[in-house]
């Protein structure tokens, strides 16, 4: 069942493409998405909580206590391994890990969110990397940029699928139910608009003059549709926040 905009889409062009889209296709989807769901709850136990707000991923290692946490920032870091954590580079004595996913793009349309993680502490929170999904540029090869994103020293930019399989260890591909096709690629559209903009961690998410990988999702959803995506509307948008906002779905998953 199709109502409005999509209504008259459908009828227009039961044949063609809407920009760059195939219709049927991107319906099918839909519907394998919808019938796919995954409760989110189902994730809960891969986090562990520092007092009432932030999360983080739950270590491989069951000894390592939560208390551990407790302590200082500075005193934490120190005994982690080497991370990229907001574009600062933390050393560390120990070799860093080295963490695998194979999540499946095959279902995703324009406008799907991944995201991805390792275990162990990050600042980002319980989960590490954002991207949206421009099925446009992806012609099923794991070498397709085809994920909108931001990092440190490059800005906003596309990024590889391969790239999320070979340096995470878990991935998550969601949607926003109830946003049509049209929003979608306009969501999609405007944060292209914005290639090579930069990046900066510590601003405001009202700021939009810079960018970090959570906020490009974030940012084309609410200014396109109006949908926060951010689950707890604190200063900044998290990758954990939208994967636990109300108005996302999870459909895919992949742990190495």
């Amino acid at each position: 069942m199709y109502h409005g905009d999509d209504a008259y889409m459908w009828e227009e062009n039961r044949t063609k493409k809407y920009k760059g889209i195939d219709i049927i296709e991107f319906y099918q989807k839909e519907a394998i998405k919808r019938k796919n769901t995954i409760p989110k709850k189902t994730f809960y136990n891969r986090f562990l909580k520092i007092g009432d707000h932030i999360m983080i991923s739950k270590p491989y290692e069951e000894k390592f206590e939560e208390k551990r946490y407790k302590i200082s920032l500075y005193e934490l870091l120190k005994n982690v391994y080497y991370e990229e954590v907001f574009g600062i580079n933390i050393s560390s004595k120990r070799k860093k890990e080295v963490y695998r996913n194979n999540i499946s793009f095959e279902n995703f349309t324009i406008g799907d969110i991944v995201l991805a993680t390792s275990p162990g502490f990050h600042i980002q929170g319980a989960i590490r990397h954002a991207a949206i999904f421009d099925s446009r540029r992806y012609h099923g090869s794991v070498d397709d940029e085809c994920l909108l994103t931001a990092e440190p020293n490059k800005g906003v930019i596309y990024e590889s699928i391969r790239f999320y399989h070979e340096n995470f260890g878990e991935a998550w591909g969601l949607y926003v139910p109830n946003t049509t096709l049209q929003q979608r690629i306009a969501v999609v559209d405007e944060i292209a608009k914005h290639i090579g903009e930069r990046y900066y961690w510590s601003a405001h998410k009202s700021n939009s003059k810079v960018w970090y990988c959570s906020l490009v999702p974030w940012r084309g959803y609410y200014k396109i549709t109006g949908i926060d995506i951010d689950y707890n509307d604190g200063y900044w948008v998290l990758p954990i926040d939208i994967f636990m906002s109300e108005y996302t779905e999870v459909f895919e998953y992949s742990r190495g």
